[in-house]
């Protein structure tokens, strides 16, 4: 059945709240600022890292910007140091907000999986750095372990939406996840503290602001994490480390030079979903891991190592009317480790190894991006004709290589499998090359008013080349398009603000689909339609937004069973024509003096294939996530209960004579608790608890007909942490 969403409800909220606005004085604005905490606010700062403490803006979870042109959640570093867990890794932060839902077995930070956006999936949105986009250049995809830990990112911001033309990234259509570092500070500063929680898990993490070193103003910050933790599931433990150095150095009045640098060294035993009638017996904690060297699971023989770095150094100029960026980075990936052939426990070990041993597979992998993001922008004009023109280009070039030999286990040596040709199973290299450019003009009729046209112009190149379970691939693929875009903001006054946008979206083929069982597929494009509102008071912060995205060549995957013992590979189907629309919103208010705010946040969503009129897999119906926040004097809190509505998964929904119950997930919801208390102004002690009235629900599967595999939501965990701020 086609279940429509209906937007009346939204756009009669979006009529209300407009007129509302129109009624709101300037000395009604007054009567809002208040002093909380005794701080006077005004409803006029956008930034919640820079707002009064107190305020709504500065405690809300999420919320929008008064001067965005599509749907925007900012997680400012409140919500990163006091509401989500100290161990959070970025999808781990993001799942609290609208149309967003993240899989984490092993716990928060320890084990994202399929983070996705409005159905929007990993690889289908674009992750930047502090502007730069970034990720696997095989795949679009993101090692989200890998880069970035929550200690490391000072803001978070989420746009559901392709950006203007000046959004640049090999997936921007599903939206942009935009992490930020911290600037660096004229003042010393600094900031150390040590957590504990379930799972035997502990961190130690600290940061540092030099502030101006010498009379030319050199300014210096360095931020560590280490973490540790035997792992929510059996025998699945992790171990990280992160270190971010930033340098900023002032050339001149007018000019800037920044170096960042980031290393990070993680380590984790590799488990699996497993069939229904395994956790049935061992638990829903089990993921296919145990303690036996003789056996497949050992978690010994499944590891993955992963040594990221990313660089970039930044040249900024501020001339009056010009101003200039350019940014020229790198980073990498190097990824290795053993792992069973079936950990679903399905074929013994003499079917694959006759002459004795531990049949698996050593995976190395590794890539390397070098790229250049130049951009200039002049103010021009006056008047109704005062605008800023804004041009750009992104280059970049990346390799990766990888390969898989299989092996005795026992002994790490190479051992051709019974029924394979040999014990080279994958063997590939391949680069790309992506060139993009755009030019938009920010265009100020009026002083409330923006209107932003652009066109981008995007060149991409792949080459493959070796052998992929065991037969030869490669080949070469050229696309080129130009996109347009037009976005406008008008601010109906200082605290509210409407937005509307159109623009369209494009994704080359990602490599998987070129070296896999597929026939030819062809680059996934969308236009997007969206429009919302921004309410901001020093006492309130909302917004609302409707989308509707028309989809070309969706392109997915599902897991089918081929080889020994039924491992899984991806077949790469397209699904034609897609429509996705929703609504969305998000809210928080402040309940008087009480010390208490009221938040919430959710969305209805739909996304059906143009041809069945069935929901596609990966896409929540709904999201929701409400609760209560705390804060007055030196005890601070937090309690929210987040929801995720029915999706699909494998195939996405069924029926007729095609119906498998199994590609339907099942509806879920999971509740965290914060509390806290300030010693001091400096010293803080917070205890966080995820999930907790313990929950165990199914909340990721592959959806196959016979057997199908599940993760569950991770068991009741909790946190304890310390931290002293200098």
């Amino acid at each position: 059945m086609h279940h429509a969403v209906r937007f009346g409800f939204g756009l009669a909220a979006l009529a209300a709240a407009i007129s509302a606005a129109a009624e709101t004085t300037e000395a009604d604005i007054t009567k809002q600022t208040t002093n909380l905490q005794g701080v006077a606010v005004t409803a006029g700062i956008d930034d919640p890292n820079l707002a009064p403490p107190g305020s709504a803006a500065a405690l809300a979870p999420t919320q929008g910007n008064l001067f965005e042109i599509e749907p925007q959640s900012v997680l400012s570093r409140n919500f990163i140091q006091t509401i989500a867990t100290p161990k959070a890794d970025y999808l781990a932060l993001l799942e609290l907000t609208p149309s967003a839902v993240n899989a984490s077995p092993n716990g928060a930070g320890l084990s994202s999986k399929s983070g996705t956006i409005r159905g929007f999936q990993d690889g289908e949105y674009d992750v930047t750095f502090d502007g730069i986009p970034f990720g696997d250049p095989g795949a679009f995809g993101h090692a989200t372990t890998a880069f970035f830990p929550g200690p490391s990112l000072d803001k978070v911001v989420v746009d559901r939406g392709p950006g203007t033309a000046s959004n640049l990234g090999n997936a921007t259509f599903g939206g942009t996840v935009a992490l930020y570092s911290a600037p660096t500070t004229d003042k010393p500063s600094g900031e150390v503290s040590a957590m504990y929680g379930s799972g035997a898990t502990w961190q130690v993490a600290g940061s540092g602001n030099t502030g101006a070193m010498n009379k030319i103003g050199t300014e210096a910050s360095v931020n560590y994490s280490h973490t540790e933790s035997n792992g929510l599931i059996d025998d699945a433990g992790f171990r990280q480390d992160n270190v971010l150095f930033k340098v900023k150095q002032p050339l001149g009045e007018n000019t800037t030079l920044t170096l960042v640098a980031d290393y990070n060294k993680v380590k984790w035993n590799t488990f699996t979903a497993q069939p229904k009638k395994r956790t049935d017996i061992l638990g829903l904690e089990f993921g296919g891991l145990n303690n036996d060297p003789t056996s497949q699971g050992f978690a010994n023989y499944n590891i993955d190592d992963r040594h990221a770095d990313f660089e970039y150094l930044q040249l900024h100029g501020d001339y009056g009317d010009w101003r200039v960026d350019n940014k020229f980075y790198t980073y990498g990936l190097r990824d290795s480790g053993p792992g069973g052939v079936d950990l679903l426990g399905n074929t013994p070990n003499i079917a694959l190894l006759p002459n004795g041993g531990v049949p698996g597979a050593i995976n190395h992998s590794r890539y390397r991006a070098a790229g250049d993001f130049l951009t200039a922008e002049k103010d021009l004009g006056s008047g109704w004709l005062e605008s800023t023109l804004k041009a750009g280009i992104w280059a970049e070039r990346t390799y990766q290589v990888q390969d898989q030999v299989t092996v005795d286990l026992s002994t790490m040596t190479p051992r051709v499998l019974k029924g394979e040709p040999n014990a080279n199973i994958i063997d590939t290299s391949q680069h790309t090359n992506t060139t993009q450019s755009y030019v938009e003009i920010n265009w100020h009729p009026t002083e409330n008013l923006s209107i932003v046209p652009g066109v981008k112009q995007i060149v991409f190149d792949r080459t493959l080349d070796g052998v992929s379970n065991f037969l030869p691939v490669g080949g070469d693929g050229h696309f080129a398009t130009t996109l347009t875009s037009v976005a406008a903001n008008y601010r109906f006054s200082s605290n509210i603000a409407v937005y509307a946008q159109v623009a369209k979206g494009f994704q080359a083929p990602k490599v998987n689909v070129i070296q896999g069982p597929a026939g030819h597929i062809d680059p996934q494009t969308t236009t997007n339609y969206q429009a919302g509102l921004v309410w901001k008071t020093p006492t309130t912060v909302a917004d609302i937004d409707v989308y509707y995205i028309d989809f070309g060549n969706l392109v997915s995957s599902i897991d089918e069973p081929i080889g020994p013992g039924g491992s899984l590979i991806s077949v790469f189907v397209n699904q034609g024509g897609v429509v996705y629309k929703g609504v969305e919103g998000e809210l928080t208010h402040i309940l008087g003096d009480t010390g208490f705010s009221v938040t919430a946040n959710g969305s209805v969503n739909s996304a059906y294939s143009k041809t069945t009129h069935l929901q596609i897999s990966n896409s929540p119906m709904s999201t929701a996530d409400v609760g209560f926040i705390y804060d007055q004097g030196p005890l601070y809190g937090s309690f929210l209960v987040k929801y995720v509505g029915t999706r699909f998964t494998g195939v996405g929904e069924t029926s007729g004579a095609t119906y498998n119950p199994n590609t339907k997930l099942p509806r879920y919801n999971y509740t965290n608790f914060n509390i806290g208390y300030r010693f001091t102004p400096d010293l803080r002690l917070q205890l966080s608890t995820n999930n907790l009235f313990d929950h165990r629900t199914a909340i990721q599967g592959n959806g196959l007909a016979k057997d199908p595999t599940f993760y569950y939501l991770a068991g009741r965990n909790y946190t304890v942490q310390a931290t002293y701020t200098f």
